[in-house]
């Protein structure tokens, strides 16, 4: 390290020399991996705007006037591979779009877009690939996770307490009545999980704890393993 504490060399299990090299203000402007020279370049505003690895260029990094990521491209195989990322007016993504362009013509050889919305409480909340249905998140309240679905199919629901924790996760085929599977969840009365109980036997859990909120016990039908503790309560044995 450097009297500024930053990582100056890397010296691997295998010999390999890793060297990095800072401006005065801090920011990272080379880099040397054995033959691999590495040259980080940066805007006023001190974002990256691009590197070169051994003179040659390697990734560009494009923003808009609010300082925000727009674009992201490399050569790759003789081709521009690029991620385009769209905002709404709060400085939200609200879209991603990978392409694949001829580099000499620009003609656009392949695309995928994904889609994203957010609730009234701007918590994302559903994402629409390219010729897919959307999958979206279910909450309540400030944001608790009620289920999950796929276009018009459930995928996994939750049922909460009045704490909000976790009671039962029903999953796997369709979910709700039909769900194939529905993992129960209980708790002590200080808050920590006690068991987690799967409509199959294999996958069954339950948890102890001491008096000083230690985990020292978790059983299932297959194995028990057991945790002890030191006095001043490290971790100090498993069996």
């Amino acid at each position: 390290y450097d009297a500024l504490d930053r990582l100056v060399q890397q010296r691997g299990f295998d010999g390999r020399t890793q060297r990095y090299h800072y401006d005065l203000t801090g920011k990272l402007t080379q880099s040397e991996d054995e033959g691999l020279v590495t040259l980080w370049h940066y805007d006023e505003s001190d974002s990256i705007t691009h590197r070169t690895v051994n003179g040659e260029p390697a990734e560009q990094w494009r923003y808009d006037g609010h300082g925000w990521l727009r674009e992201i491209s490399h050569l790759s195989e003789g081709h521009r591979v690029a991620v385009h990322y769209g905002y709404d007016d709060k400085g939200r993504l609200t879209g991603e779009r990978q392409t694949v362009e001829n580099p000499e013509t620009g003609e656009l050889l392949w695309q995928h877009e994904t889609k994203q919305a957010y609730n009234e409480q701007g918590l994302a909340n559903r994402v629409t690939p390219d010729s897919l249905p959307p999958v979206e998140w279910l909450t309540y309240g400030s944001g608790y996770l009620a289920g999950m679905k796929l276009g018009d199919t459930p995928l996994l629901e939750y049922a909460r307490d009045r704490l909000h924790r976790e009671t039962v996760r029903s999953f796997g085929s369709m979910a709700g009545s039909n769900a194939a599977y529905e993992l129960t969840s209980t708790y002590t009365p200080a808050g920590q999980l006690q068991s987690q109980h799967l409509n199959s036997l294999v996958y069954d859990r339950d948890y102890g704890w001491n008096d000083n909120g230690d985990l020292v016990r978790i059983s299932g039908p297959r194995q028990t393993r057991e945790y002890g503790y030191s006095a001043t309560g490290r971790l100090a044995s498993v069996r």
